[in-house]
């Protein structure tokens, strides 16, 4: 009987020694993919003054964006995300979004689709072939919603819609957010000669393109681990080249869009250490003990050489 459950320790040790394995060499980098079932709500506050905001002087505003992945135009290599954005001017019981002819509280409302790597957060070549020849945006790379896993202390290449290019993302610092763990990336862009408005016919370099000046700036928190934005705080300033101030807006994350985002860091945060770090070297350490255990219990639980045998042929002699 010890033998017997020696070898089930032995065999319990070679599959704990596997999954150890494959925790290690396979699991953290399968669980270090962006998700397909991605739908969150992102909210800013702020203040804007200029055409756009109806105002010459600041006025608050409330910039909300959903982003929601799309997994049938999705692949396990590639994720598309559809995000709708809006900028509304707080007055009386203002809704997150509504349609500029409809409510004249909405200071920009805009959509965009992109596809993106799941593992190193860029936007892919062909965006074409994810998100339809309608709404890709043609030269898109970079950096768009997130950054990669196991960010570094380094600068990246950042998408910059407006400029239709990239822009640095430049590492500041490591700072702590909601006793999370971030680092700072600093991004800056800038044009004395932009299109800032596509005019009626929707379409670039025409003869009613609004064109001036452009200013943004982001402070991004990023929780290295999962490269996923802990807090932001961004400007933006629009001046046509008639000296038409469109929006001059100051914002940053509200207080509850940046405690759920440290909450859901750290949560994905310990399952990659989970699967990355204590499925590893607990199944090793429980593989070995197993091992062990059971092959001292198959050893211990041998007769002595000739035993029975021996046994047999002493009574025999002795009966003689």
């Amino acid at each position: 009987m010890r033998r017997v459950i020696g070898y089930v320790f032995l065999l319990v040790g070679a599959f704990a020694l596997a999954a150890a394995a494959v925790a290690g060499f396979w699991g953290r980098d399968a669980a270090a993919t962006v998700p397909l079932n991605v739908d969150t709500k992102t909210v800013l506050e702020g203040t804007a003054s200029g055409a756009l905001a109806k105002s010459d002087t600041p006025v608050a505003v409330k910039y909300t964006r959903t982003t929601q992945a799309a997994p049938d135009d999705s692949t396990d290599e590639v994720v598309v995300f559809v995000e709708t954005a809006c900028i509304m001017i707080q007055e009386g019981e203002t809704p997150t979004c509504a349609r500029a002819e409809d409510d004249e509280r909405v200071v920009t409302a805009s959509e965009r689709a992109y596809a993106m790597d799941r593992k190193t957060s860029e936007v892919v070549k062909d965006q074409v072939k994810y998100v339809g020849e309608e709404r890709a945006v043609e030269g898109m790379t970079g950096l768009a919603g997130k950054f990669p896993f196991d960010t570094q202390r380094h600068d990246y290449n950042y998408w910059d819609d407006t400029l239709g290019t990239t822009v640095i993302a430049t590492y500041v610092d490591d700072v702590e957010v909601e006793g999370v763990k971030t680092y700072q990336f600093e991004v800056s862009a800038s044009s004395d000669d932009e299109i800032l408005s596509k005019g009626e016919d929707g379409e670039a370099d025409t003869d009613d393109d609004v064109r001036g000046s452009y200013e943004a700036t982001q402070t991004i928190y990023v929780e290295p681990t999962t490269g996923s934005y802990i807090d932001q705080t961004a400007t933006q300033k629009m001046v046509t080249s008639s000296g038409m101030v469109l929006i001059d807006a100051e914002m940053s994350y509200d207080d509850k869009t940046v405690s759920t985002n440290a909450e859901d860091a750290e949560a994905n945060i310990s399952k990659l250490t989970l699967i990355g770090t204590w499925i590893p070297v607990g199944g090793l350490v429980a593989g070995l003990l197993f091992l062990l255990v059971g092959l001292w219990l198959v050893l211990s639980g041998r007769k002595p050489n000739g035993g029975s045998h021996a046994a047999a042929d002493d009574r025999t002699l002795v009966d003689a």
